[in-house]
């Protein structure tokens, strides 16, 4: 017991020093946080999971709720600050591998594997990066661990029914709640069934479904009222979100090709991102018959070592092919971000396989047995240098760029009425610094005129023309621009890189569009 603790403590150190170094406290540029950061604001104050438009409050759906959930309990007992919010998500982080050290632990009887497995994961710059970031990675994997725990203890009570056992009812939250913040949830919702089916509770399993289900209702209910679809089909069948002019994917042998890129990408590639950060990993190029025998070798051992945490090895091991299949159907180019929140699993499933694949090996009794997994952490030499890597990226500031367009948002909220609506790439970023306009996106059409219509019908009155390194800006908006400069005259010009404010002629828009129709 006294050797647990000095462990945890140890744990508790490599945490501090990782998490410190690489906290990075400014705004992420991804803009994903500030939504869940408004929603929870807009849910704090009795808005519900709502936007703000120039329209009024809107309903929002494209993101889950729980993570928002989380803050807006924050912002409800009056604390909205980035920082706090950051630190926080590291808190998850550390209690998350607690959790993973206390399962592992138990099902292998080493404290120090279960020391080594949880403290290399503390030396990946990707897991670190997202740790200090306000997003949902954090707070999904720290439900996820809940889920296990959950199911670790209900399965050391086999005498009492199901019903009467708390854990039975603490898994179900758990799954549901990591599915309420990400969608990908639904992997935890089918490992649920997985653990009782294995151990022949068919009563248990129906009744998990039949939990989960009724937990997830209301949130449909609540999208169909308001007359929301849900994302996920029409993006699961389109060749690439960001360019719609790709269309959708209409045979089966397009869905086997992207499902193959993906899982390229995002197994072969992004697990060893993940486990080894120290290998140059190319995102551009698919993997050579070599690397992909090596990804799968990974995979391989990750999934034995999910076999040898017997009481839970079942709905570990779906879980992870739950996540594995979610990957290959979501779409491609983020490389290994969609692995973030089962990152620390990955570390367990490999670390706990190769040793147990060793001992497997090792038949000799030997007193230096006890201790091999401590070899394990000769790679804490090769993974520091990304780490140190990853701690000046966050020591960074912003790049001009961006910092050109946070100033055109800064003196837009100074200068400029209230309720204006600005046009912008990455809307969500500049409402952060400029909550008094409205920011919103152009459409993504190569059509100049269906641009432009657009524009109208959003009311747009300024637009702004970035540098900030998006594709669609140059594909879309510039060409819309160039194509009728008349419409677009210059307010204000930042240098360094290049950056415009520009006035929307709205009406002249209008007439100019109404006198091609007439042609």
């Amino acid at each position: 017991m006294k050797n647990k603790y000095i462990f945890l403590l140890l744990l508790s150190a490599v945490f501090a020093y990782t998490f410190t170094q690489t906290f990075d406290s400014k705004l992420n540029l991804n803009g994903d946080n500030v939504h869940y950061m408004q929603l929870a604001k807009n849910l704090a104050a009795g808005n519900g999971y709502s936007y703000n438009t120039s329209e009024g409050m809107m309903p929002a759906s494209h993101y889950p709720p729980g993570y928002s959930a989380f803050l807006a309990v924050f912002i409800f007992l009056g604390i909205n600050n980035l920082i706090f919010f950051k630190i926080l998500n590291g808190i998850l982080l550390l209690g998350g591998l607690i959790g993973l050290f206390y399962l592992i632990e138990k099902q292998t009887e080493s404290l120090s594997l279960a020391f080594v497995a949880t403290a290399l994961a503390l030396f990946s710059p990707k897991i670190l990066e997202f740790a200090s970031m306000v997003m949902s990675e954090m707070f999904f994997f720290a439900c996820s661990v809940v889920f296990f725990i959950s199911l670790y203890q209900y399965a050391q009570k086999d005498t009492v029914r199901f019903f009467k056992s708390p854990w039975f009812y603490l898994s179900i939250i758990a799954a549901v709640m990591a599915y309420y913040t990400r969608t990908v949830g639904a992997a935890l919702i089918f490992a649920l069934p997985v653990f009782f089916l294995f151990r022949k509770e068919w009563i248990a399993a129906l009744s998990s479904v039949a939990g989960s289900v009724l937990l997830i209702v209301p949130w449909s209910i609540r999208n169909a009222a308001h007359g929301i679809e849900s994302r996920y089909l029409g993006t699961v069948m389109t060749v690439n979100p960001w360019r719609p002019e790709s269309g959708n994917i209409s045979s089966v042998s397009e869905m086997l090709e992207k499902m193959i890129v993906n899982f390229d990408e995002t197994v072969i590639k992004g697990f060893k991102e993940i486990l080894f950060p120290f290998l140059e990993i190319n995102y551009d190029k698919g993997s050579g018959f070599f690397s992909i025998i090596g990804g799968l070798l990974i995979v391989a051992i990750i999934f034995y070592g999910a076999w040898k945490m017997e009481k839970i090895k079942w709905p570990l091991i779906a879980y992870l092919a739950g996540q594995i299949g979610l990957f290959m159907l979501w779409h491609g180019g983020n490389g290994s971000r969609y692995v973030v929140p089962i990152a620390p699993f990955l570390f367990v499933g490999f670390y706990v396989g190769v040793y147990n694949l060793i001992l497997l090996l090792w038949k000799k009794e030997h007193k230096f047995k006890p201790h091999l997994p401590y070899a394990f952490l000769v790679l804490v030499f090769l993974m520091h240098a990304p780490v140190e890597a990853q701690a000046k990226i966050a020591k960074r500031p912003h790049p001009p760029a961006y910092q050109n367009y946070f100033t055109i948002a800064r003196e837009m909220q100074k200068q400029f009425p209230k309720d204006v609506i600005c046009c912008c790439r990455k809307p969500e970023l500049f409402t952060y610094y400029a909550p008094n306009i409205y920011a919103v996106n152009y459409k993504y059409a190569i059509e100049s005129n269906e641009l432009l219509q657009d524009l109208i019908q959003k009311k747009v009155d300024f637009v702004v023309l970035e540098q900030l390194g998006y594709g669609s800006t140059v594909r879309y908006l510039y060409p819309a621009i160039i194509a009728h400069p008349e419409l677009f005259p210059v307010i204000w010009h930042l240098p360094n890189p290049d950056t415009y404010l520009l006035k929307f002629e709205r009406e002249k828009a209008k007439e100019k569009l109404r006198g091609e129709n007439l042609q």
